[in-house]
């Protein structure tokens, strides 16, 4: 199908020519245009052609992060290859990418066509890439390891996904087993005790008082149904605006520290992906003081961002990256003494990955721990209260009738 192109090109005598072309590609765009012997400095879709595209886009959601990954690993290889890098960009730009990751694509092309770096157009072309993406690139690019960095980049985003895929997979259960609790109790609320209102009128001697409690808070709340359904929707949607709001999820995490076992989780899980993101960023030439600004952003914990941030002051002023972590107190001696072998032998990047790997798989069996007490404390809870009430019910009905247990 054709499309409408606007094109700026030089002619023969150096002068700045400005068109439009209907083309079926691009490509086909550019063919056209050397064809009527001019050199092409751009070729973009016509305004109306890109405001209809972006209308589109504007409902699309965003590209997900194994998107993102595969795209940049895809690019990372055809370099390695030894392909071209606007070779490269174009051929990942026709595949059958998210529209957010070709259009980026298509834009960064058309910005390393018109003489742009490359490291200064990747951010704006592709914002959704993490921050050390393009620092990993600008340093890649800078001693001739382009491609090595991106795959490096592409390491440490599937290393960060992994990290919270696991925490997510880890509290679903949990979340699905609470959710199905509460559900019930509120159907046993609204559905079954209801059912047994006319006990309170046949009472002749007062019912045990939990009794009493459990059946006023069913006939309470099937009277207001409506009103339940309300608090209820108007409290997830509070939980998912809280949830979406740094300020709020950085509390949350804070408080969920203090806490045994989970507290360890996140603060082990946190200092894995600091510890490996300094050790990539380290191995691609990335001067230590900005490699630990970059991997203090992916730390999640206010405190520990705290902690870091005097640790990236204290290497400014002239001490070992070793001798900092040590003064903190945020890591434990045996991640100071890797760090401090790894200085001494010229091997920082590799002990800070052994690090990382030591942190991840303590964190992971934290998280086995949280999780061997999490879920039977759920399932003991639920039935406690499931249990509560359907003993209120049977001493109510004994209570009635005159039926000793």
């Amino acid at each position: 199908m054709a499309s409408s192109f606007d094109y700026q090109a030089l002619d023969n005598g150096g002068h700045v020519v400005k068109g439009s072309i209907v083309a079926g590609s691009e490509r086909h765009a550019l063919r056209t245009i050397e064809a009527q012997g001019l050199s092409p400095l751009s070729v973009l879709p016509s305004k109306d052609v890109v405001r209809g595209v972006a209308g589109r886009v504007l409902f699309q959601r965003g590209p997900k992060p194994q998107e993102m990954i595969l795209a940049l690993k895809q690019l990372s290889l055809l370099l390695t290859s030894g392909v071209p890098m606007i070779r490269a960009i174009e051929t990942l730009k026709q595949q059958k990418l998210h529209p957010k990751i070709s259009s980026g694509f298509a834009d960064l092309e058309r910005r390393l066509r018109s003489g742009q770096a490359f490291t200064t157009s990747l951010p704006i072309s592709l914002p959704m890439l993490p921050a050390y993406v393009g620092q990993l690139a600008a340093a890649g690019e800078a001693i001739g390891r382009l491609g090595e960095a991106l795959t490096d980049a592409t390491t440490q985003m599937s290393y960060e996904h992994q990290i919270r895929q696991d925490i997510r997979n880890a509290l679903t259960y949990p979340a699905v087993l609470i959710t199905a609790g509460v559900t019930a109790v509120i159907f046993i609320f609204i559905v079954v005790v209801p059912r047994f209102e006319t006990m309170l009128a046949q009472a002749k001697a007062p019912l045990p008082w939990i009794s009493t409690v459990v059946l006023n808070t069913g006939m309470f709340l099937n009277s207001h149904r409506l009103m339940l359904f309300a608090t209820a929707a108007a409290l997830v949607f509070g939980a998912i605006s809280a949830l979406r709001n740094p300020k709020v999820m950085a509390r949350l995490r804070e408080r969920s520290a203090r806490l045994p076992i989970l507290g360890a989780w996140l603060l082990e899980a946190d200092l894995a992906r600091w510890s490996f993101m300094l050790g990539t960023m380290f191995a691609n030439g990335v001067e230590l003081t900005r490699a630990l600004d970059l991997a203090r952003d992916s730390v999640s914990l206010p405190s520990l961002r705290v902690r870091l941030d005097q640790v990236s002051k204290m290497v400014r002023t002239g001490k070992s990256l070793s001798a900092a972590m040590a003064e903190q107190r945020a890591f434990n001696d045996t991640a100071v003494s890797l760090v401090q072998v790894g200085e001494e032998s010229g091997q920082l990047d590799e002990m800070l990955r052994s690090l990382a790997k030591l942190y991840d798989d303590s964190g992971r069996q934290r998280m086995k721990q949280f999780l061997i007490l999490l879920e039977p404390a759920a399932i003991l809870l639920i039935g406690i209260v499931v249990g509560g009430i359907v003993a209120a019910i049977m001493l109510a009905i004994t209570s009635i009738n005159q039926v000793a247990l």
